[in-house]
């Protein structure tokens, strides 16, 4: 049993290695960094990190959407304009627990991917 685990586990670390590799190497994601804003993703042993340049936009001017398996950052600039990312995960984020932090000028998204969230579209709190 433990042998199968361990191998669910390596496969998941594999699919979420070749996701990252993917993101990065989509031209579409170069042309949106320069278009909206940029996003750079980073993995830990604990998390998948979805970090985003904000500068010049404040705290209450940011929205952070998860359904199923996508994520929406919605910003809007200090010229009023208004402008979103999507970063789609291999894995429903809906059912990992996701928390937010945002200083200066960095939104930083925090997945954790061994603790539980609970299975619904939400909105999730920026804390500073």
């Amino acid at each position: 049993m433990m042998n199968d685990h361990n191998k669910h586990k390596k496969d998941d670390l594999s699919q979420v290695e070749k996701w990252m590799e993917q993101f990065f190497l989509d031209p579409q994601t170069s042309f949106m960094d320069q278009l909206t804003f940029r996003i750079d993703l980073y993995e830990t042993n604990t998390h998948i990190i979805v970090e985003a340049l904000l500068p010049d936009v404040d705290l209450k001017h940011i929205s952070i959407m998860i359904d199923a398996c996508v994520m929406t950052i919605s910003v809007i600039k200090k010229n009023t304009e208004s402008c979103s990312r999507k970063v789609e995960m291999p894995f429903p984020l809906v059912d990992k627990r996701v928390h937010a932090v945002f200083a200066n000028g960095i939104l930083e998204v925090w997945i954790d991917k061994n603790r539980s969230g609970n299975g619904k579209k939400r909105y999730i709190i920026i804390n500073e």
